[in-house]
């Protein structure tokens, strides 16, 4: 399912002053590539609100609330890197956030399995956080899916 990244779904050393600046920018890269709908960020950044998405040290993974998977066209992954880190809420300080849609609850399981896969090599992440171009992200990823 996820065995690359698209370069273009890739947003190196980007600034924001908050989570929900991240979200949009994630969620206006799926609405410009046809992938998800504006409702779709919409529930995005209600999920936000009600749950949030911080998973680990440093890393959020931003999706849609159940009641918007209909608004996805094709599955989706955007990765965004902030060296300079944006307040997550309860203290917590996110510098890569992984944003993604998929149609259905299996395909939402595969893509949250496989950016795991991804996530729990420490090196990796840190790898993520300071990639210096697209192609070097591209690469993370599909180490971590093969």
């Amino acid at each position: 399912m996820l065995s690359s990244i698209e370069p273009d779904h890739i947003l190196l050393r980007q600034t924001f002053s908050a989570k929900e600046e991240v979200i949009r920018a994630i969620g206006q890269v799926m609405v410009a590539s046809g992938e998800v709908t504006v409702r779709y960020v919409d529930g995005m950044l209600l999920r936000e609100e009600k749950f949030s998405t911080w998973i680990t040290e440093s890393v959020a993974l931003p999706h849609g609330a159940n009641e918007v998977k209909n608004e996805v066209l094709r599955p989706a992954v955007v990765v965004v890197q902030i060296p300079g880190g944006v307040d997550w809420g309860g203290g917590k300080t996110v510098h890569l956030a992984i944003g993604l849609a998929g149609r259905d609850g299996d395909q939402h399981v595969k893509m949250l399995a496989g950016i795991a896969r991804v996530l729990q090599d420490r090196n990796r992440v840190d790898r993520l956080r300071d990639a210096a171009d697209k192609d070097e992200v591209v690469r993370i990823f599909q180490e971590g899916f093969s």
